[in-house]
C-alpha cells in the first residue's frame, strides 16, 4: 500500500476513535519514512489524546525538526510540554505558533490556559479575548475566561461568559458549574439553583453540585 494510501487510512481509523489500530498504522509508515511529518504530527496528536506526554513530546519535537514552520505542531508541542509541567517550553511552543498563525483561535485559547495557571491573569485575559475574537462561539474560551473573571472577583462579567458557553453547549458540566457559582456569587439564588440541578442531572455523584444544592437549600 503507498504511503498516502496507509496515511488516509490512519486517519480513518484515528477519526473513528479506533486509537490502538490508527497508532499501529502511523508507526508503520514512520517505520518507511521516519521524518514522514504528518504522520509525526497525527502520532503525536493520538499520544495527547492518550495523555502520554512524555512520548507526544518526543514525536511532537521531531515534527517540528521536520517542518518547524508547522503552527500546528509547535502548538501541539507546546501541550505536551505543558502536560509534563515544562511551562516555560510550553509558553515558548505556543509564542512561536502564534507568530507563525497569529490567527489559530485554538492556540490564542491554549495559551490563555497556561497564562491563567502561572497566575498571570492580565495575560491570560488578553490570550482569552483574542481567541473569542477570531472565534465568539468558542466554548472552552468562555468557560476559561469566566474562570479567570470568577477567580479575580467578577462574577458579572463571568457569568455572562458561562451564559454564553451554556447557550451553546446547554450539557456543558464545566459550563453549569460556573453559571452556578457566579450566579450564587452574584446573590441570584434561583439561577444558581437551577444551574446546580441541571449539572446533578448530567451527573448526580457531582459533589460539588450537591454541596452548593445543600448549602442553598
Amino acid at each position: 500500500m503507498a504511503a498516502e494510501a496507509k496515511l488516509k487510512k490512519a486517519v480513518e481509523h484515528h477519526r473513528a476513535g479506533r486509537l490502538d489500530a490508527a497508532e499501529a498504522a502511523y508507526r508503520e509508515i514512520l517505520a518507511g519514512r521516519a521524518g514522514d511529518f504528518n504522520a509525526l504530527n497525527l502520532l503525536g496528536t493520538l499520544l495527547l489524546q492518550r495523555g502520554a506526554h512524555d512520548e507526544a513530546e518526543k514525536v511532537l519535537r521531531r515534527a517540528v525538526e521536520v517542518n518547524p514552520g508547522s503552527a500546528d505542531a509547535q502548538m501541539r508541542l507546546g501541550l505536551a510540554n505543558r502536560g509534563l509541567g515544562n511551562e516555560s517550553r510550553a509558553e515558548y511552543c505556543f509564542r512561536s505558533s502564534l507568530k507563525l498563525d497569529p490567527k489559530a483561535a485554538d492556540t490564542h485559547y491554549n495559551y490563555g490556559n497556561l497564562l491563567a495557571a502561572l497566575e498571570r491573569g492580565d495575560e491570560a485575559l488578553q490570550a482569552y479575548l483574542a481567541c473569542l475574537k477570531l472565534e465568539p462561539n468558542h466554548v472552552e474560551a468562555h468557560i476559561g475566561l469566566g474562570d479567570l473573571l470568577l477567580h479575580n472577583e467578577r462574577a458579572e462579567p463571568a457569568a455572562a461568559h458561562y451564559q454564553q458557553a451554556v447557550a451553546l453547549r446547554p450539557s456543558s458540566p464545566e459550563a453549569l458549574r460556573g453559571l452556578g457559582l457566579s450566579a450564587r456569587a452574584l446573590g441570584k439564588t434561583k439561577e444558581a439553583r437551577q444551574a446546580f440541578e441541571k449539572l446533578l442531572a448530567l451527573d448526580p455523584e457531582h459533589d460539588l453540585a450537591k454541596q452548593n444544592l445543600a448549602e442553598l437549600g
